[in-house]
């Protein structure tokens, strides 16, 4: 297991990674003090990003006549302006995902060998997208890039901030200018973190279709009504737990859709301006970002649709005929609890998020932007 990427590092990193995003619930043994240490990150983080996000408001309200502007701004504005409100969700959900997070580590913990191969393959199969998060290429590369081009930008771009803000006094002042950059460099290390709280949420749905998955393993090797007592309790327990988990992330990830879309339009429309590379390149990658962010909800969530539905057919593929009568009818009742599929979904604000789901946004996203790109070719 040397060097091999398990869940429980997975666990142990975004601990620690997601320090600033403040997302990951303390222990409910946590002292004192780590609580106050918590409180006091939690309120200068979301003052950082909320001050940020007023001033882009004030800057787009000031500048409203230069459209080009306003797109680099408002996709700067879609990044910030989704961490202080994201901050505050996790907040709002602290002792939901507080009780989430202690049962998985738990879970995990008095795991079986078979339970242990089955998170294991699911580990190997996001190592693409989550799992090389964690070395120094991947996404993570891609997010660094992203916030190291931005803060570098003053020094090749007539610009005194790596944000396009403009403020109501002198800016131009030491230690004024100091303090303000400062800031502006703290605000994109939030921006970098902010998609790695989207990856928790995303964890928490790999961990529940994992769940679905060794239930439907134990449902097929089903021999006498003792095991099937005990699958049929698991399984009303497991749809308790996914629906806390649907509840805990659901309107963080209606947060993701809503803002990534404003940084994929008005990224991808800076792109398409003419404007120097080292802009392009920036709000290109920013545009990519929004892209995967979504992503992140939309596979795992995918497969919590499909495995809660595989347990119907685990239940089918059991030795049902060879059973009396009354196994059979806890089948029955298995399986019809099992068509009801389990969905991140708000009504009237977000639909089941699934892949499909993820297409039609990508084309509603594109024709979105050609339509705003044949308006700024009339203007």
């Amino acid at each position: 297991m040397k060097g091999k990427i398990t869940l429980d590092r997975v666990i142990a990193f975004l601990k620690i990674y997601l320090a600033f995003a403040c997302c990951w619930p303390l222990s409910p043994n946590a002292t004192r003090l780590q609580r106050l240490r918590r409180d006091a990150l939690r309120c200068l983080c979301f003052a950082n990003s909320t001050i940020f996000s007023i001033v882009m408001i004030y800057t787009i309200c000031k500048r409203s006549d230069d459209i080009l502007l306003v797109m680099k701004v408002g996709c700067q504005l879609s990044v910030s302006a989704q961490i202080p409100l994201q901050m505050l969700l996790f907040a709002m959900q602290n002792k939901r995902l507080q009780s989430i997070t202690s049962i998985m580590e738990d879970y995990y913990r008095q795991a079986l060998k078979y339970e242990r191969e089955i998170f294991q393959k699911y580990i190997d199969k996001c190592k693409l997208l989550y799992a090389i998060f964690i070395t120094a290429g991947g996404i993570l590369s891609w997010l660094m890039m992203t916030g190291i081009s931005v803060a570098i930008g003053p020094l090749f771009l007539p610009q005194p901030f790596p944000g396009e803000a403009e403020y109501p006094f002198d800016a131009q002042y030491q230690p004024v200018k100091s303090i303000i950059y400062a800031h502006h460099l703290l605000l994109i290390y939030q921006s970098v973190t902010q998609v790695g709280a989207n990856t928790f949420a995303a964890l928490l749905l790999w961990f529940v279709a994992a769940r679905f998955d060794i239930l439907s393993v134990r449902i097929r090797m089903i021999t006498n009504i003792k095991q099937l007592v005990k699958c049929t309790h698991e399984h009303n327990m497991l749809l308790r737990f996914a629906k806390e988990v649907t509840y805990a992330i659901r309107y963080v990830a209606l947060l993701c859709v809503t803002f990534s879309t404003g940084g994929v339009i008005f990224g991808c429309l800076t792109f398409m301006s003419r404007q120097p590379w080292s802009v392009k390149w920036t709000f290109l990658m920013i545009a990519f970002c929004s892209f995967v962010e979504l992503y992140m909800f939309a596979w795992p969530a995918d497969n919590v649709i499909n495995t809660s539905n595989d347990v119907a057919s685990a239940a089918y593929d059991s030795l049902w005929y060879n059973n009396n009568v009354a196994m059979q009818k806890i089948l029955i009742y298995v399986i019809l609890r099992s068509q009801r599929s389990v969905t991140i979904s708000i009504p009237l604000a977000l639909p089941n998020l699934s892949m499909n789901y993820y297409a039609s946004y990508i084309s509603t996203v594109f024709s979105y932007m050609a339509f705003v790109r044949i308006i700024m070719g009339e203007e």
